[in-house]
């Protein structure tokens, strides 16, 4: 059977527009990449897009965001000049994972459906089994017995010891 290429998926909203792909950075290591795109007349500017790479120091909390495991995810001080900032924002009420991207000038805000939500865990579950050499199915298990759980009370505020 031959092994099928994931390009990565889309995310639509009414004024913005998300991509999620699997990509290499300049330092040669796989990443989560992110491009946003606002909505220019009928038709989304891809041409003009935001570009947020998720590094795999932060894949790990990204993913736990992702499934839920933590409320949310934040990382700032991206791109050359470090002034591109993400946040990712678990609303249970509303039925979706909130997906903010912001550098100056500009931002992208999209809500993210379970269905996308899903597509997005798969995607960065093969980003971060790639990074560190595993397959999915450990890096989950590594995931919520390891990392998870400091995260989740870093969450809280909460002092385990």
């Amino acid at each position: 059977m031959n092994e099928v290429t994931y390009q990565g998926f889309n995310v639509y909203a009414t004024s913005c527009a998300l991509k999620f792909e699997m990509a290499t950075n300049a330092g040669g290591e796989t990443v989560l990449s992110i491009d946003g795109a606002n909505k220019a007349g009928a038709e989304f500017d891809w041409g003009n897009k935001l570009i947020f790479q998720v590094t795999p120091r932060e894949t790990t909390l990204f993913l736990c965001a992702v499934m839920g495991l933590v409320p949310t995810f934040e990382a700032s001080n991206h791109g050359k000049s470090r002034s591109k900032s993400m946040t990712l924002q678990n609303q249970l009420d509303k039925g979706v994972l909130l997906l903010k991207m912001q550098a100056p000038r500009r931002s992208v805000l999209v809500p993210i459906t379970p269905d996308k939500v899903f597509e997005l865990g798969c995607l960065t579950m093969r980003v971060l089994s790639t990074q560190v050499g595993l397959d999915p199915g450990t890096c989950l298990s590594m995931l919520r017995a390891t990392a998870a759980r400091f995260y989740h009370y870093k969450a809280k505020g909460s002092d385990p010891g």
